[in-house]
């Protein structure tokens, strides 16, 4: 596929909040109530915690989401032991997969990298090369001279807009089946800055994922990609685990944490001064902790916001079964460059019917309505126009 056929499906800007929840929800079923349980992604559980209690008081239908990683939800899957299942990895090539399954682009994010440092009250400023290192042990201390160099110097700081997004061969401005213009999120400007901070000289302790998680597939991929020198483990879909992606031959005890799930690593992070970790922005949010801003491929120092994030994800090209894919070596003034995109994963066919019809329901609900009123503010985005009705589709295809 070409860069061109990827901007043709554009997933256009921030999807503003719904002004009416309640009445957007999905319809009740007209059979009994019916109890669905899934399993997988922690990346994506922020939204759904949000979303789950809204669709079962509008349907009356009960979902169970465990999260556990996306490695155990695809697994889960295969085995026939969960209904549905979320991940923000495809399986990988040699991962045992269901007979017959689909994947639905359902919600797209940044990855958050994120500091506990008492006393620190600046912004952070952190390089890809500069991430590798504290991540492959080269770097233990915070006043680092690759971090105090990230952090005292000229820096841009970027601002963005939404406009109308026009086809490339028509000219013309592009709307949804529904009638409803697809906006796309842009960059207006930027401005050069002085960054000076003080780095204190507090030991680094890292944080990084124990279960078998598509944020740390993203994430490691992220850093093979940016410093293949240092990071030569990793396939090209990205490692699943970080111990199997880790530079060396084990993990440095101590100086390494391992946390079950996003909430494991934040609170992780948060227990002690000096750690750093991994995760979805909410997760760093919640707990008060320092977002760091991270250097993209056109030299700005980007915060993992959702219009940023828009901006770098609008570059995605699709791929097999309903898969996407982002260059994260491109240069895009303005793109926060560690995204993903997360997938809902049902069974094609072959199991109950009923349950089936539950899983498209919610599923649709998640994509139509929840995400649309509710990703920005947990620091997601909502996946809308032709991406969204390719999401539709696929769902569809769920029996």
């Amino acid at each position: 596929m070409t860069s061109r056929l990827g901007r043709r499906f554009n997933i256009g800007a921030i999807a503003l909040a719904s002004a009416a929840l309640v009445g957007a929800l999905v319809a009740a079923p007209a059979h009994a109530a019916v109890t669905i349980s899934g399993s997988g992604s922690t990346f994506v559980k922020n939204l759904l915690d949000v979303c789950i209690p809204d669709y079962q008081k509008a349907t009356g239908n009960t979902v169970n989401y465990a999260g556990g990683g996306s490695g155990a939800g695809r697994a889960a899957l295969t085995a026939g032991t969960v209904d549905f299942a979320f991940s923000d990895a495809a399986y990988g090539s040699t991962e045992a997969k269901p007979a017959d399954f689909v994947y639905a682009p359902i919600v797209a994010g940044p990855v958050a990298v994120f500091v506990k440092l008492d006393g620190f009250n600046d912004e952070l400023n952190l390089s890809p090369k500069t991430i590798s290192g504290i991540y492959s042990g080269k770097i233990t201390k915070w006043n680092d001279p690759s971090i105090v160099a990230d952090n005292n110097k000229s820096a841009k700081v970027v601002t963005y807009g939404k406009r109308n997004k026009i086809d490339p061969k028509t000219k013309k401005v592009m709307k949804d089946k529904k009638g409803k213009v697809i906006t796309e999120t842009y960059v207006t400007g930027s401005k050069t800055v002085v960054v000076e901070a003080k780095m204190p000289s507090t030991a680094i302790t890292v944080w990084f994922r124990s279960d078998k998680s598509g944020t740390t597939g993203v994430f490691t991929n992220w850093l093979t990609k940016l410093d293949s020198a240092t990071w030569t483990k990793a396939g090209s879909a990205g490692q699943q685990t970080f111990t199997s992606a880790f530079p060396g031959d084990s993990v440095p005890a101590g100086t390494f944490q391992g946390g079950s799930g996003s909430d494991g690593v934040a609170n992780g992070v948060a227990s002690k001064d000096g750690s750093i970790g991994y995760a979805e922005p909410s997760y760093a949010s919640e707990r008060k902790l320092i977002v760091a801003k991270i250097m993209n491929n056109a030299g700005e120092y980007i915060a993992p916001s959702p219009d940023a994030t828009a901006v770098f994800l609008n570059n995605y090209l699709p791929g097999a079964k309903g898969t996407v894919s982002v260059d994260v070596l491109s240069k895009v003034s303005g793109a926060y460059t560690l995204g993903t995109f997360a997938y809902a994963l049902g069974y094609g066919g072959g199991k109950d019917a009923t349950k089936q019809a539950a899983v498209k329901d919610f599923f649709t609900y998640v994509l139509t309505t929840c995400a649309t009123a509710h990703a920005v503010e947990k620091g997601y985005i909502p996946v809308v126009g032709n991406l969204a009705e390719l999401g539709k589709a696929n769902i569809a295809a769920i029996g």
